[in-house]
């Protein structure tokens, strides 16, 4: 007999809203909205999917529902080149792609070897020094092999990045090489465009995408006064993104592209012209220290450039920010791509994020942001006019400010950088600095962690510095949860510590224990050396700090203070005294 099963209740948002705000303890719901570097307000709950048909850009547009592998090739030297491009394309990877040659000269035998070892050759090279040695090669190829694949460089990026312009007769030079090539092979995408250097520079989503526009609106329109057509230029671009480590938003980017773009073709008028899409795992996010931790950025920035729909991916090998990856790196990052295509099954999908109100609305408001910022680099007069006069290097540079404050204050947690960081630390390479002529702002190479880094680089020059003393009070469950705060902060660039009842012979000394063990703080000043600074963690009432300030204090540590000047004047103080005891 069939019970009558009662219907569920309906309830609306609102008594969802007061049911929610009844178990956050006086907060209320718009406190768990999360402010992006876009702009962007992210909401705990999306019950809306956003106004578009299904057969909207966003969620249909791709010119195949799987992705090539396209690992690069950093080799030092055109045979090791020629030699690990072999290795990789018998391991999994689908196209012949060369990043590093050891800046040395390819003979047109080299290349051929190179081109032979697939059928028909699919090359992705957008490296501007390989693609200019390749060039005459390729040209003679014309009736040898049937080149396809992206072969060429963004001269508009690329030359930004250095901080230079490029110069007419370099400008004639491209036009030339682009229709040389598209008479000896036309399948080659030639016209790359490539938001890469604005993101290393610490350009947040909108900027990304309203730079390829703006770049893609210059090439065209510099092109159709070189006699080309429209829709003959727009099936040679190849648009060419990093994807960073906001998950939701880099699906949400790629996605939000392919809608911008579809309105971006429709202002010319000649029907639906789609792109190639290109993604490769940010260096911006990858750290030197505990770089293991770099497989899983990697392997969600592969992930999410999957789900947004690319159709050329590269994955950073994990150690590439501070040596010549090995060949397990090498392996372990062809290896990511394999198992999302392969084992997840992601390779026969079209568009799996689609559906998702989070992220179909995050697709909108990054598309809406980012037009709007398009135009504005349009009304200036265009691109290359925003680079010269250096208003997107000042809008990436305003950016990249909030970052390095949120990085320094851990409201972004980079782990095994500036929380959750192994104490013993890998040598730091030594940097660059040179110092070219420039004609307008560059965009400097930059990484999320580098202030943290810098400061483990520093002190890897230094003398030996003595340990850090913490004065635990209380029992060890009442001063654990402030001492493992305080040698979490001092681990994040490799500092000592001691833990101790009473003040040591440190220079620095660190209070640790619960508010009310720190009714003896001021008996501990007491006892406070001329050569000795004295800190106490956690966030005390400005009444009380004074009144420590007023017995000896110096300062306090707690979470949401500038940890890197914090950290800079401790390792200050531990070097001053350490210089001061051997005579240095």
């Amino acid at each position: 007999m069939k019970e009558n099963v009662p219907p569920f209740e309906s309830y609306t948002f609102l008594q969802w809203q007061q049911l929610l705000e009844s178990t956050l303890k006086g907060k209320t719901l718009n406190d768990l909205n999360t402010m992006t570097y876009e702009g962007i307000t992210l909401q705990p709950l999306y019950t809306e999917r956003p106004a578009a048909s299904d057969q909207h850009p966003s969620r249909w547009w791709s010119l195949t529902n799987q992705w090539h592998v396209a690992q690069q090739i950093k080799a030092d030297s055109v045979e090791a080149a020629v030699k690990q491009t072999e290795i990789e394309l018998s391991k999994g990877s689908d196209v012949i792609a060369v990043k590093e040659d050891g800046n040395g000269s390819w003979s047109k035998g080299q290349l051929e070897s190179l081109l032979s070892l697939q059928k028909k050759p699919h090359l992705f090279v957008i490296n501007q020094p390989i693609t200019k040695k390749w060039m005459p090669f390729l040209i003679d190829f014309k009736n040898q092999h049937d080149v396809q694949g992206v072969f060429g460089y963004d001269f508009i990026s690329g030359e930004a990045a250095k901080g230079q312009m490029t110069s007419p007769g370099e400008l004639e030079q491209w036009v030339a090489d682009l229709n040389e090539l598209s008479h000896a092979h036309p399948s080659l995408q030639t016209v790359v465009i490539s938001t890469v250097p604005y993101h290393h520079a610490g350009a947040n989503a909108v900027q990304e995408l309203a730079l390829s526009l703006a770049e893609a609106a210059w090439m065209i329109n510099h092109l159709a006064q070189e006699g080309w057509q429209v829709e003959d230029i727009v099936p040679k671009m190849h648009i060419q993104f990093a994807t960073g480590s906001a998950f939701f938003l880099e699906i949400a980017k790629i996605r939000a592209f392919r809608a911008l773009w579809s309105h971006f073709i429709d202002c010319y008028a000649v029907g639906d012209l789609p792109v190639s899409i290109g993604s490769e795992s940010s260096p911006f996010t990858k750290t030197v220290q505990d770089p293991h931790v770099n497989i899983l950025r990697a392997g969600n920035e592969a992930f999410a450039a999957a789900l947004g729909g690319v159709n050329y991916q590269h994955v950073e090998p994990y150690s590439s920010s501070y040596e010549t990856p090995s060949p397990l790196a090498v392996r372990i990052a062809r290896n990511i791509q394999l198992i999302l295509k392969e084992e997840t099954f992601l390779k026969g999908i079209a568009d799996p994020g689609g559906g998702s109100y989070f992220i179909e609305s995050l697709t909108k408001q990054l598309a809406d942001a980012a037009w709007d910022c398009f135009i504005e680099i349009e009304e200036m007069g265009g691109v290359q006019e925003a680079l010269s006069s250096g208003w997107i290097q000042q809008s990436i540079d305003h950016v990249w400010s909030q970052r390095k404050h949120d990085n320094a204050v851990r409201k972004t947690t980079i782990v095994g950088t500036n929380r959750y960081a192994p104490i013993e630390k890998i040598p730091m390479p030594e940097t660059q600095n040179t110092s070219l002529e420039t004609a307008i702002m560059p965009l400097p190479i930059r990484r999320n962690g580098e202030d943290w880094e810098a400061l483990v680089g520093d002190l890897q020059q230094k003398a030996d510095l003595p340990p850090v003393d913490l004065i635990c009070l209380g029992k060890l469950k009442e001063y654990k949860p402030r001492m493992d705060f305080v040698q979490g902060v001092l681990n994040t660039i490799g500092i000592k510590s001691t833990n101790r009842q009473s003040a040591g012979s440190s220079p620095v000394q660190i209070i640790c224990g619960t508010d009310e063990a720190y009714a003896a703080v001021e008996n501990l000043l007491q006892s406070k050396k001329s050569s000795q600074s004295f800190y106490v963690a956690g966030k005390a009432s400005n009444e009380q700090m004074e009144k420590w300030r007023n017995a000896g204090l110096n300062d306090s540590v707690y979470e949401g203070k500038d940890l890197i000047e914090f950290l800079k004047v401790i390792v200050k103080q531990l070097e001053e005294v350490s210089s001061n005891e051997t005579g240095i």
